[in-house]
């Protein structure tokens, strides 16, 4: 227990049992998530599952802390950074690799098992499903998110949400945009028809903005302590975690929730009756 000597020293050797004791799954391992992985692997969390779906490219290696600049690319998946990452820290965390997508039977097995989940994920369709499936599943669910606009000004932070089985989840706290999570989730079918349609362009769909390492490192940070504080009894993780980098401040925030959201009134609690399962994709 040496190498946790301060960890103890904080939240003390009952904290420290706890996190040996949890089981956190993170869905996206990108620039949010190898943050997280990290950061959890340190408090010793003993069981740690990780879901994604893609390989590493050039354009990740700014903010990605546990790529290597030799790391082959094309031919190294995001999880076998997380992985060798996690062994160099600590071998004896017990982790469960789900190398395919949030969509897939095995992803969804996987969350089941976890105590906690994390989402790192860039587009509102997987926001939507982890939404839902931690309602329906009663998983308690920290939702993380960093933005950079340039459009009005360089506005740049990020925020945290936390889901669990009170009132509130993404979709009634104004956390998602349901049209673009639609946007995400369709077929392929259904997106080549809109490109006919509109015109749009499907390759630039698929084009990033502006990120960089510090900023998902704040954000990924927040949302660990607020994990972190609550496992261990220090106090009540908050809600709403709001991060604004262009003006050096940190908010939180308590939001109330419409009594009316279908998400929060119906489908908590409902486990396989809330029909998660029609976000999965045919194998």
């Amino acid at each position: 227990m040496d190498r946790f000597d301060r960890n103890i020293r904080f939240f003390g050797a009952d904290g420290q049992a706890k996190f040996r004791n949890a089981h956190v799954a993170v869905a996206g391992c990108g620039g949010l998530g190898q943050h997280v992985i990290q950061q959890l692997a340190f408090l010793g969390v003993g069981k740690l599952t990780l879901i994604e779906d893609e390989a590493l490219s050039r354009s990740n290696l700014n903010r990605y802390v546990l790529a290597r600049h030799d790391d082959p690319i094309p031919g190294t998946h995001k999880i076998d950074n997380a992985l060798r990452a996690i062994s160099a820290i600590d071998p004896s965390i017990e982790v469960t690799p789900v190398r395919n997508s949030i969509r897939s039977r095995e992803a969804f097995d996987a969350l089941r098992a976890a105590h906690s989940l994390f989402g790192c994920f860039d587009n509102d369709g997987a926001r939507l499903i982890l939404n839902e499936y931690a309602k329906a599943y009663s998983k308690e669910y920290y939702d993380l998110a960093s933005d950079i606009e340039q459009d009005a000004g360089l506005r740049y932070g990020g925020r945290v949400v936390r889901i669990d089985q009170t009132s509130g989840c993404l979709v009634c706290l104004g956390n998602i945009d349901l049209a673009a999570a639609r946007q995400d989730l369709e077929s392929d079918a259904a997106r080549r028809d809109r490109a006919k349609i509109y015109g749009v362009n499907t390759d630039l769909l698929d084009e990033g903005g502006p990120s960089v390492v510090s900023i998902n490192g704040v954000v990924a940070s927040l949302g660990v302590t607020e994990y972190m504080v609550g496992v261990c009894g220090i106090r009540s993780p908050k809600r709403l975690v709001v991060y604004r980098g262009d003006r050096g401040i940190v908010t939180t925030g308590v939001v109330e929730s419409p009594l009316s959201c279908y998400f929060c009134k119906t489908l908590a609690g409902a486990g396989a009756n809330a029909g998660v399962e029609r976000y999965l994709k045919a194998a």
